[in-house]
């Protein structure tokens, strides 16, 4: 690196004198080699929710947090996010980490060539994070604690109301011109011990899966950002709580010292100590129950139990259900505990579930068809729908016959009139039943009649359009609220039906997922996005089970004459006209960091041209397009995705700008003018 590189650095962790806002010079430093930072407030308690996932190193983001809160301290996650793990060793509460260290034969300023003086007279040892290990010291000696993944330091070269994180010489300076990558390896005699079940007391475990108590637990916040974190009472019955429930086991104690690390005081020693003090009338009233109580009031969901409420008990599944889903009619008897064991011949022979549009959706299946607004997605459904009821081909991939139940929970009205047009296009489909009257399909609405619907006439496909009106007041970034979506469709595919939901997709559009949490997309088994340019709407599935990703689906929205008004003017209706494979071009198929850029060129000029600089330096601190903690390789990264582009003619370059393309007529109208152009 430069001299000059060298002194800005320096000069931005205040190593020379300067006297300005040192926590945001910090924060710019350690930012512009690539570090992710987020703020911290004079207690070290971030200030932002989901710092773990929201440390940036993005300039802007860092601007707008510093003006809300100038004198917050930078913060530096440990772990993956930033390739960096601590050792932090104290002296305060009667503890002395340096001699403790110093009796074990550590020269605790000589173990990394980086380290940071701590205010209270501590310090930071730096090191490369290895791989797995998190907040869990065990083993330690008292004073001495480790910040790994899911646990975080303030970062060199913030001040405090008692003092400056300070380095020795310009050792920082050294590592941010090197890199995370250029530290020594943890060292192996200073590593957390594993505990044994020898650890803690056996005692009688409680009733919660180990699995739904550690979603749950992980799911309470316990980095300062939860006021009820102040409270030791409040700690000490969540404890109990997990003692009770685990028993006391090995496993709970792992369990209770990682979840106990993300507070910014931890004492691992205290945490050890309180699991030991705990006693089985300790959970008398605070069994696993506290924990999923105290997790449900910060969103977290049992998803088991959304589950249930759709469940209602059912003896039918019968021949003609089970035919539908590809099983024979009489099923190999189950081993004990319902496993089956099947060998290699027995899945050469076993029956593929039968398909409802081929290589797209199968019977069972939940799936989507997502898009933005006006893009067509309630065109191409009721097509889809309109072909399996007629059995009849539809964009070129073949059609399985059944029956099927369009729940126009949307436009009851218009839904008529597009299936009008449709009859008069295709001819009749007596098997193409539409569904009004339906307000709401959670568990007090109408799910219940239209499951017994759904019982009785046995369809082969299941549309709801859309989504978001059959599910009134949906808080959709919630995972409990969008479990019920999923637990809904799955109710309804308990006879052998395909469930198609009719969504938006996210705000960018660039990845075409679902909108929502992240369950919605996690759940299905196919997921159709479409895209528009001009009159031709196309749909490729961004999530495929039962066939390849690049099926292209595409069709013109045409018009048909139902009739006159009243005032002698024509009605008409619209609906999709299939194109068939090599009607229209080939898609052009973007890689994962394509896709990346192109998203941000989205969010940065909103279709407007984007200056060069402004896009190069948003891919590359924002850390979408790649994830490494290596700046330059990030820098590539970049490069190679907006080489790409630029050769599939996704992207045009003119004056300095660069501008999303969807056709050659485009970069013809838009860059005729322009010089300096780049193809």
């Amino acid at each position: 690196m430069k001299t000059t590189e060298k002194q800005q650095i320096a000069t931005l962790l205040g190593f020379h004198g300067v006297s300005r806002n040192d926590n945001f010079s910090a924060a710019m430093a350690l930012a512009m080699r690539g570090l992710p930072v987020f703020p911290a407030g004079p207690d070290k308690r971030p200030l932002v929710k989901d710092w773990q996932a929201r440390a940036t190193a993005d300039p802007g983001a860092i601007r707008r947090w510093w003006r809300k809160w100038p004198d917050a301290m930078p913060a530096l996650p440990m772990g993956r996010r930033s390739g960096l793990a601590v050792l932090d060793v104290d002296r305060k509460n009667g503890k002395d980490g340096m001699a403790a260290l110093r009796k074990l034969g550590h020269d605790p300023a000589a173990l990394s060539p980086v380290t940071i003086a701590t205010p209270s007279g501590g310090l930071h040892a730096y090191f490369r994070w290895p791989e797995g290990m998190g907040n869990s010291p065990a083993g330690m000696p008292a004073g001495v604690d480790v910040r790994a993944a899911g646990g975080y330091v303030i970062a060199p070269g913030a001040r405090g109301l008692k003092g400056r994180y300070r380095a020795k010489g310009d050792d920082l300076v050294d590592l941010l011109l090197v890199g995370p990558e250029m530290l020594p390896e943890w060292p192996e005699a200073l590593r957390p011990r594993a505990r044994s079940a020898n650890d803690a007391p056996p005692a009688e475990p409680g009733q919660i899966a180990m699995k739904t108590l550690r979603a749950a637990l992980l799911a309470v916040p316990n980095d300062g950002s939860n006021p009820d974190s102040d409270s030791r009472d409040w700690w000490l019955t969540i404890g109990a709580g997990l003692h009770y429930e685990t028993g006391g086991s090995a496993e709970g104690l792992d369990l209770w010292l990682d979840w106990s690390a993300r507070w910014p005081g931890h004492d691992p020693a205290a945490a050890e100590a309180a699991w030991q003090s705990f006693r089985r009338r300790d959970g008398a009233l605070r069994t696993g129950a506290t924990i999923l109580a105290e997790a449900a009031k910060h969103g977290w969901t049992d998803t088991g139990r959304i589950f249930s409420l759709y469940d209602e008990p059912d003896d039918d599944l019968d021949a003609m259900a089970a035919a539908l889903l590809g099983f024979d009619d009489k099923p190999a008897e189950p081993a004990a505990g319902g496993l089956t064991f099947l060998s290699p011949a027995d899945c050469t022979t076993a029956t593929a579930r039968r398909y409802v549009v081929k290589g797209l959706v199968a019977a069972g299946d939940v799936a989507a068809i997502v898009g933005a607004p006006g893009v067509g997605k309630s065109l191409i459904a009721p097509r889809l729908g309109y072909a399996v009821a007629q059995g009849s081909p539809a964009f070129g991939l073949k059609v399985r016959q059944g029956g099927v139940l369009y729940v126009a929970a949307e436009d009851e009205s218009g839904m008529r009139a597009r299936v009008a047009a449709l009859r008069e296009e295709y001819g009749d489909a007596p098997d193409f039943a539409l569904v009004g009257g339906v307000t709401s399909l959670f568990p007090d609405g109408d799910h219940k009649a239209l499951r017994a619907a759904v019982k009785a006439r046995r369809p082969a496909l299941i549309v709801i359009d859309t989504l978001a009106m059959a599910f009134p007041g949906l808080r959709e970034n919630e995972a409990e609220s969008m479990g019920l979506v999923v637990a809904a469709a799955r109710a309804l595919t308990k006879w052998g039906a395909a469930v198609v939901l009719v969504h938006h997709d996210t705000k960018d559009g660039a990845q075409g997922l679902p909108r929502g949490h992240s369950i919605l997309n996690g759940a299905l088994d196919m997921s159709l996005h479409l895209t528009r340019d001009g009159n031709v709407v196309r749909g490729r599935p961004t999530k495929n089970r039962n066939g390849s990703a690049d099926v292209d689906l595409a069709f013109t929205i045409a018009t048909r004459v139902l009739g006159e008004d009243e005032d002698g003017d024509e009605i008409r209706a619209a609906f999709a006209r299939d194109l068939q494979p090599g009607d229209v071009e080939p898609r052009t198929r973007f890689t994962k960091g394509e896709s990346a850029v192109l998203a941000m060129l989205h969010e940065l000029g909103n279709g407007e041209p984007v200056p060069e600089a402004e896009l190069r330096a948003a891919c590359i601190e924002g850390r979408r397009v790649s994830q490494s903690d290596i700046a330059d390789n990030r820098r590539r990264s970049v490069e190679n995705a907006l080489k790409g582009l630029l050769a599939k003619g996704a992207l045009h370059f003119a004056g300095g700008h660069y501008q999303r393309v969807n056709t050659r007529s485009q970069i013809a109208e838009k860059f005729a003018d322009a010089g300096d152009g780049r193809t």
